[in-house]
């Protein structure tokens, strides 16, 4: 089945800083960054349900590289992302949002 993905407002903030933070860091960092992601996000459209649930409902794909985690839940053939979200962070942030 083919997921369509759609964010919650911060989790694209979320994604656009993190872009936005290693763009500062390091010339082409922000690229691998975001390849990464468009990774991560292949997978949630092509089997959303192969990531764990940790919360209920709620799944969890992290990254390979990076210490970033995309929250998530599965409704149909939706996937709606709640956080992109730096794994050293408060998850209670990402929470408010369920």
């Amino acid at each position: 089945m083919a997921y369509r993905l759609e964010f919650h407002p911060a989790a694209e903030a979320e994604l656009e800083e993190a872009v936005s933070w290693y763009q500062k860091q390091q010339s082409g960092l922000e690229q691998e960054f975001f390849d990464e992601y468009l990774e991560v996000e292949r997978r949630l459209e092509e089997n959303a349900q192969q990531f764990p649930a940790i919360l209920e409902n709620i799944r969890r794909a992290t990254f390979h590289r990076f210490p970033y985690s995309i929250f998530f839940l599965v409704e149909g053939d939706m996937v709606f992302i709640l956080a992109v979200f730096h794994q050293s962070r408060n998850p209670g942030e990402w929470e408010k949002r369920i």
